[in-house]
């Protein structure tokens, strides 16, 4: 009886402890994912260690049955290297993942030009700045974006790309049906235009290696990576090596040259990478070969600034609803007042009408709980 090879695939890639390196190279060493099931042993490939061949010559296909199944139960789509509509940019690279599983519009997704936006975690403000005018004005041109989920850029980046209603594929690095991954992230707006994707077993968590395995998948999906801030060391500029071994171009954005969270990404710039201070940098690049694709018309300053306003105020009301049920009322009062822009005390002190003493009071007590920062001039405002 003929078994379905995605089956075979998820057989193989368990058996193998989940090591994809291995996975592909068995299945080359015999030919096919149907060599490797019909084997009666593997005294050829001495990669595969004894325990490794016990697992194989069972042939057991229990689990990986079980895994299938709960993908078609999850409309979860499952691709492997022997498919067709595999990611082609994907294929190219060293260490392909496979089987790949996927949930949303990927393919449609993967029609667009794509960019992949990466940085660090612990951004200063500029970083913001740069990667929320950045992935606006990408996005309302016609790219995909690709990026993570992890705090600081990632974030900035899909939820900038969904504020301007783009494209954009997140890069998971733990399963997709894994509780960690549902409880924590907001992904139902990302599904509706763009997917999601991970090389990591559907009901799996992550893993140590997790986020550097999938960077090399970051990279390898897109016709580009844009390094929007990081720092000497950083997740961001093993992506961006990644790129660079996968002869994608590489951008950076360009910082001050005492900016301790953008050392690594300056440093891509003196190594040769293409430098960026705005998105133009970036499409002049791109229009040659795609101008029925791209849009530039699109992507007005106005418009720009306009969604990232809109993005910060949405932000700010979530955060007062997050915090003011915690606040007495008095507190409240004056933190309902409060904005990202600066106001002095004596406006506030005003719009609340309590004493100016209680005020003052509970302007140090909300700073002190970081809801809020003084600036100079006698003036507060909200920190997000």
């Amino acid at each position: 009886m003929e078994i379905n090879h995605q089956i075979l695939w998820l057989w193989i890639k368990e058996s193998l402890n989940f090591n994809n390196k291995k996975t592909l190279q068995l299945i080359n060493a015999l030919g096919s994912v149907e060599e490797v099931y019909e084997a009666q042993d593997f005294a050829d490939c001495p990669f595969i260690t004894p325990d490794e061949t016990k697992l194989l010559l069972k042939k057991d296909l229990r689990s990986a049955w079980e895994v299938y199944g709960d993908c078609n139960e999850n409309s979860i789509g499952i691709f492997t290297l022997d498919d067709r509509l595999y990611p082609e940019l994907l294929r190219e690279i060293d260490n392909p993942p496979s089987p790949l599983f996927y949930k949303g519009h990927l393919i449609s997704s993967l029609e667009k030009p794509a960019i992949t936006i990466a940085g660090t975690r612990r951004n200063n403000g500029y970083g913001e700045k740069m990667t929320k005018e950045l992935t606006t004005a990408l996005s309302l041109c016609g790219f995909t974006i690709i990026c993570g989920v992890a705090d600081g850029i990632d974030s900035i980046a899909y939820e900038s790309a969904l504020q301007a209603d783009g494209n954009i594929i997140l890069v998971l690095p733990f399963g997709l049906l894994s509780n960690s991954g549902w409880k924590t992230r907001h992904f139902k707006d990302v599904l509706a235009r763009g997917a999601l994707i991970s090389e990591i077993y559907p009901r799996k968590s992550s893993h140590r290696h997790a986020y550097h395995e999938r960077n090399r998948i970051l990279s390898g999906l897109s016709d580009a990576t844009l390094i929007t801030q990081a720092p000497a060391k950083s997740g961001a500029i093993m992506t961006a090596n990644y790129a660079i071994e996968q002869n994608r171009d590489l951008y950076a954005v360009m910082a001050n040259a005492d900016m301790e969270e953008s050392i690594g990404s300056n440093q891509l710039i003196k190594d040769g990478c293409f430098p960026v201070t705005e998105f133009n940098d970036i499409l002049q690049h791109f229009l040659p070969e795609y101008e029925e694709e791209l849009d530039p018309v699109s992507c007005k300053q106005e418009k720009v600034l306009s969604l990232q306003e809109e993005l910060q105020m949405e932000k700010l009301d979530e955060f007062k609803k997050k915090h003011l049920k915690k606040l007495n009322d008095h507190e409240q009062k004056i933190f309902s007042i409060m904005d990202l822009e600066e106001k002095t005390a004596d406006t506030i002190i005003e719009q609340a009408g309590l004493p100016i003493s209680e005020a003052l009071q509970i302007l140090t007590t909300l700073e002190y709980k970081r809801l809020i920062v003084s600036c100079p001039g006698g003036k507060f405002k909200v920190i997000l």
